[in-house]
């Protein structure tokens, strides 16, 4: 029995190994994927810190940075959820295994695309929210327990890790649509 995504291209469920090497594939590519994301944004965070180009800034200025980082890093993920998406469609596997969940329960569920891409981008996007808890934690809780950071200095690290977080976001749908378009211009 072969599925076949929106388009109607077949993802050919065939060959036994099929299915659950894009089950595999998504689990590895999703733990590259928190760990990437975690050492970009945590990279750039700190750099952003320690080069003291926002020293000086004042509390409310610094909660208006993270606001448009936040912006940015927004648009970051909506391209990268499009991304997803794509890679979902077209190849049955994703970077993130939330989003491979929901769209798999969505699919057997109903036959419309866009409950699919609703839950697909669900998954992946409140897997990222997620993500986010661990910084406000060691943020605020260094900023707490060290005399050398204040609440100042943990919105600009956060500021930093939504900048860095946009870089790998940016750079990984670009990636997976530089995959997709190769693979599609070889089966033309």
């Amino acid at each position: 029995m072969a599925i076949t995504n929106v388009s109607g291209t077949a993802l050919s469920a065939s060959h036994p190994l099929r299915a659950p090497l894009r089950w595999v594939v998504t689990i590895v590519a999703t733990g590259i994927s928190v760990i990437s994301l975690d050492l970009m944004a945590t990279a750039v965070g700190v750099m952003v810190v320690t080069s003291h180009v926002l020293d000086g800034v004042t509390h409310e200025l610094a909660i208006g940075l993270l606001a448009v980082t936040y912006l940015l890093w927004a648009g970051a993920l909506g391209k990268n959820v499009v991304a997803n998406w794509r890679l979902l469609e077209l190849t049955g596997a994703c970077t993130n295994l939330p989003s491979k969940v929901m769209f798999e329960v969505a699919r057997r569920r109903s036959s419309s695309p866009r409950v699919s891409r609703v839950a697909t981008a669900a998954g992946y996007i409140v897997t990222e929210i997620a993500k986010e808890a661990p910084y406000y934690a060691g943020a605020f809780g260094t900023a707490l327990v060290s005399d050398a950071v204040d609440s100042t200095d943990a919105l600009i690290f956060l500021a930093g890790t939504n900048i860095g977080a946009a870089v790998y976001e940016y750079g990984l749908a670009a990636l997976s649509n530089t995959f997709l378009n190769r693979r599609t211009r070889r089966s033309v």
